[in-house]
Order: C-alpha cells, then structure tokens, then sequence
C-alpha cells in the first residue's frame, strides 16, 4: 500500500472519529456548501471550523465558485459512516393472528352456551334415564296386579297367610279287599291341600306344622309339587320339588326360583288318574295335624293367591 493510501485511510477514520467532522460530511453529502453556510449550521467559531475542514483533508474539495463539495474519499467515507450508524433491523417474532374483540366476546358466549347446553342435556338425560327406569318398574308391578286380578276374578283369594288341616282316621286293609271294593273312607277336616299363585321369582314358603297326636307308624308326608295339579292332562304328573315326612311338629322353610303355580297337600303327592279322582297315602294311625304357610318376598311377608280347589 502506497504512503498517499496510507494517508488517505488515516484521514478517514481519524475524520470519522469526529462528531463535527461526521456532521460536515453529511451536510456536504447532501449538495456543496460555501464556509458561511456550514458555519452557520454548525454554530461554532469560524477557526474552528477551519481546523476541521483543513483535516478532513482530501475528503473535500471546493468547486470553482469556492463552495465545499466531496471527493471521491468523501463520499466513501460518507458511505463507510452510514453502514456504521445504520440500525440493524430487528425481526420481531411472528404473532399469532389476533382476532378482534367482538369475535372473541362472540366464542366466549359460544362456549358458556355450548357448556350450559350440555349441562342441561345431561340432567335431562338423567332424569329421562330414572323416569324411564320407574316407568319399566311399575309396568312390571302392573303386569303382577293384573295377574292376580285376573286371578280373582277367577274364585281365587288374596291371603297373607293361609292354613291346611289333616284329620285322619288309621286302619289296616287287605289289598285284595282294596281292590275289590275299590273305595276306602278317609276322614278329612278342613282343606288338606291348596293351590297357589306366586307373583315372585325367588322366594321362599314357610311353612308352620303341628301335630296333636303322636305318631309312631305313620307320618304327614309334606309336598309342595310345582304347577297346577288340576289344571294338568289326564296321566301328567306334577314334579315334587320339596318334601317332608314328618312325625312332629316342625317349621320349614323352602327356597323356590320361579313365580308361578304350585300345590301345597299335607297327604303325599297329588296324581290326576281321571278328572274326579286322585290317590294319596293312607295312615295306619289316626292323624290330626295342622299347617300354616306365609310367603318372604325379599325379607317380608308378601301377599299370594290361593285357589282350595
């Protein structure tokens, strides 16, 4: 690098170095100025103002009507200065999109409607849920009503408790004589045998015996047959699902799963031969018993139908 180079690059960065030099290369950036112009502008004495333009050096130069005007230098300079003084920009994050107030104020009612809605919804689909609930519940307590209604209407009774009563009188017999005379004579005291109805699944009969004699060779054979006996076809039998020979007094009770018919008889089982007759066993001692029976529907006596027959 030559000497006039070396000069000429101190006289920059010395002059830029300078407020009031920096000043007066900007004005004369702008268009050639004479000495009182740029004196006036800056407002400092005129030796002063010589001093900083004798050592701007050859970055000025005067045109021919003896204003101050850039060289070359100067306007480099100039250029220089202002990639030094000029603000980097500054990129500011992005922002989201705001929406304007009135929107905003429009989705919050949106929202608390939307909420408000569907809380309301839910209640009335409880509600809904439990009415609909009550409403099968009391058709299937209809439905029970109307059965025993209809039941009777029939002859049948509603009782809460009933009672069945076996008077017999004991002998021997010839089978033979049996057969021949084909009829043998029992005393009988009260109803011995019933039907029932029973609007429950799942309950339970209980059953109170007593017995005023006592009994050595004979029993009270205790069935409870499931169905209506009598309302069978000729030769059907009703199927024993409980029973008991007793020969004192005794309670009971007996679990049964379905609703439904049953026949109760303090004799043995009870089998249709033809519509008019049915065979049970026959003591050999002279029987006097009584039985009592209540129905436990979920823990309390409940009422059911019963039809003597």
């Amino acid at each position: 690098m030559s000497g006039f180079e070396e000069e000429t690059y101190s006289t920059i960065f010395t002059s830029l170095k300078h407020p009031v030099r920096r000043k007066i290369l900007r004005m004369l950036s702008e268009k050639p100025r004479n000495f009182s112009e740029i004196l006036e502008a800056l407002g400092i004495s005129s030796s002063h103002l010589t001093y900083h333009l004798e050592n701007l050096g050859e970055l000025v130069s005067k045109t021919e009507n003896g204003k101050y005007k850039l060289s070359t230098f100067g306007e480099a300079a100039v250029g220089t200065m202002s990639k030094v003084e000029e603000t980097p920009k500054v990129t500011e994050p992005k922002r989201p999109l705001s929406l304007p107030i009135k929107w905003k104020s429009f989705f919050v009612v949106l929202m608390i409607g939307l909420v408000v809605l569907a809380s309301v919804s839910y209640t009335q689909y409880q509600s809904l849920s439990r009415l609909s609930a009550e409403h099968e519940q009391l058709s299937v307590e209809y439905e029970k009503l109307k059965e025993l209604i209809e039941l009777v209407e029939k002859g049948a009774s509603l009782q809460s408790k009933y009672t069945l009563r076996y008077q017999a009188e004991g002998f021997e017999f010839d089978e033979a004589d049996f057969n021949k005379s084909g009829l043998i004579k029992i005393k009988l005291l009260g109803p011995s045998y019933c039907v029932i109805y029973i609007p429950y699944d799942n309950f339970t009969l209980y059953l109170v015996l007593s017995i005023s004699t006592i009994l050595s060779e004979s029993c009270v054979p205790i069935n409870v047959q499931e169905g209506n006996v009598f309302d069978l076809g000729i030769n059907e039998t009703a199927p024993v699902i409980w029973s008991a020979n007793a020969t004192v007094s005794s309670i009971y009770s007996v679990p049964l799963v379905s609703k439904g018919w049953y026949t109760l008889s303090l004799f043995g089982p009870i089998t249709i031969i033809d519509p008019f007759t049915f065979i049970f066993r026959i003591p050999v001692e002279d029987i006097d018993c009584e039985m009592w029976f209540r129905v436990i529907y979920e823990g309390k006596y409940s009422p059911f139908i019963v039809n003597p027959r």
